[in-house]
Formats: C-alpha cells, structure tokens, sequence
C-alpha cells in the first residue's frame, strides 16, 4: 500500500465528481459510462504494478462489487414496488428500474468506501503503535476511528452525488411525501444509511487482534449490501409513518 495507490484513489473520487457535475449540466446518463471506464483502467493498471502492494485496492474492489451485486436487487424492490426512488432517464434496458450506468457507478462509490476505511486503520495503526511500548490506541480503537471517518465520508458524499444526479438522473420520495427533511434535495434517511452503514464497518471486515474476526473481502461486501438496501428501506418507512 503506497502512495501510487493513493493518487489513483484520488484521481478516481475526482474524475466521479466532475461526472456527476456534468451530469447536472448537460442531462445525460451516457457520461456516467466513461467515469466507469476510467475507474476500471485505473484500479487494474495500479493492482497489476509489481513495485507497489496494492493489496488494500484489490480487496476493495472486491467489496465494491460484491456489495452491488447485493444491494441492487434491494434497490430494485425501492424503485419497483415502494416508489422510493424514479429514475428519469433510460439505459440500455427501459424495463430494468435501476440504470445499468448507475449500478456500476455505484459499485465504484463502494470501492473507494472501503478503501478509504482500510487504508486509515492501516494509517492509524502505524501512527499510534511504538516499537517499544504497547499501542496508544487498540486495534479497535483503531477500527472505530476510521469508520467513524469513512461514515461521515460517505453520508457527506452521498449528499453531494445524489443532490448533483437529482437534477436529471433520479427522483427521491416519488410518493411526494411532504414531511421527509431533505438536506440539499436529498431525503436525510439517505445520508443517516450511508452513515450508519459505514460505521458499521468493523464488523464487515473484522479486525486484526480483537474479537471481530477478520473476514473475507466478499462476505464483508455481501453484509454491506444487506445493511445499507435494510437501513435505507427503514429510514424511509421511519418518515413515511411519522405525522
């Protein structure tokens, strides 16, 4: 893990904003493929350099699709049958509810999530251990510090994507129901699941010396996407009752 991959995380969190920015100007969902593209290229050329662990990375990208794979079904039900989410523009397949570019978009969101917390606890180990002495701070210290990060992360980020795609791309709460705050046209239990599904990330991953046993990048992807589609569906119920 090194600073290669760190610039290509980066590009990639760059190259996904000024998508979705001109997004919101221009309308179209056909740009989203390219970011896709870039993301892909990126990723590979940085797992396949020999002088660089990018261990970190392959792993995340692993999470990334897996936890699409899981959550897009979920999504679908939202659109489908819950109305909690219309899609204004077509792909590839008008009958398919959730837009091919935006699946794969999202599985990119999901990447840098993950590498973004996987990298901190590696950062924040290294930072509070001595060689001498016993850490400062635990492995889960360590773990909870970097989810606490990379949930704040991603609910701030999904209110920026979302608010920037709802221009032309997508509809929060199609009932119209006017009770639900929004932050920047954004319902708040979109955020508060992003929120609550990255602080969750100790326990996808594990952690190294704790009671939370280390787990496979897969399962770990597999359990996202079950708790995000869950917290999402439930943060919207939570509004769609409340008076």
């Amino acid at each position: 893990m090194g600073i290669k991959t760190d610039k290509v995380i980066f590009a990639v969190t760059g190259t996904t904003l000024l998508t979705f920015l001109i997004v919101s100007r221009i309308g179209t969902i056909w740009i989203l493929y390219p970011n896709v593209l870039i993301a892909i290229f990126l990723f590979f050329y940085c797992i396949r350099q020999v002088d660089e662990d990018a261990s970190l990375l392959l792993h995340s990208s692993i999470f990334g699709c897996v936890t699409i794979l899981t959550y897009a079904p979920i999504e679908w039900l939202f659109s489908w049958k819950a109305d909690l989410i219309a899609y204004r523009r077509p792909d590839f397949f008008a009958n398919v509810a959730t837009p091919i570019a935006i699946i794969l978009n999202w599985g990119v969101f999901a990447t840098l999530a993950a590498y973004c917390y996987q990298r901190l606890v590696a950062v924040f180990r290294a930072r509070f251990a001595t060689e001498s002495d016993p850490p400062k701070i635990g492995p889960i210290g360590t773990a909870m510090l970097a989810t606490v990060i990379t949930g704040i992360g991603a609910a701030v980020g999904s209110i920026v994507i979302y608010a920037l795609g709802g221009v032309h791309l997508w509809l929060w709460n199609a009932l119209r129901i006017d009770h639900i705050p929004q932050i920047a046209s954004v319902p708040i239990f979109v955020p508060l699941a992003f929120l609550f599904t990255f602080l969750l990330c100790p326990s996808f991953f594990g952690v190294a010396g704790s009671f939370l046993r280390e787990q496979h990048a897969g399962v770990a992807g597999i359990r996202c996407g079950i708790f995000m589609g869950a917290f999402q569906f439930l943060g919207f119920l939570l509004f769609y009752v409340w008076k």
